[in-house]
């Protein structure tokens, strides 16, 4: 939804028939995980498996998973796999 209330996300969704990993700190309170896991769903019913992955990260909060202390041990390899996995 946009700020008034629009739905101009969904009606394009074939613009996210591309790789994708989600990540999200299992302690994120401004972006619920479960946000995340639907729109993982919904890419996955439409369009495979196989170019989408999601981690979510326990004790990583909002902006953790970016500026996180233990980011690179805890969240990078995850980014790495998926761009090994994905990249042409």
């Amino acid at each position: 939804m946009n700020f008034e209330g629009e739905n101009i996300y969904m009606p394009n969704i074939e613009n996210l028939n591309l790789p994708v990993c989600f990540i999200h700190g299992a302690a994120n309170g401004c972006y619920l995980p479960e946000s995340t896991e639907i729109i993982f769903k919904l890419l996955q019913e439409n369009f495979g498996d196989e170019q989408y992955s999601r981690k979510v990260i326990p004790g990583y909060g909002h902006i953790d998973c970016i500026f996180g202390a233990n980011a690179i041990q805890d969240v990078y390899p995850h980014i790495l796999d998926h761009l090994e996995k994905t990249a042409n």
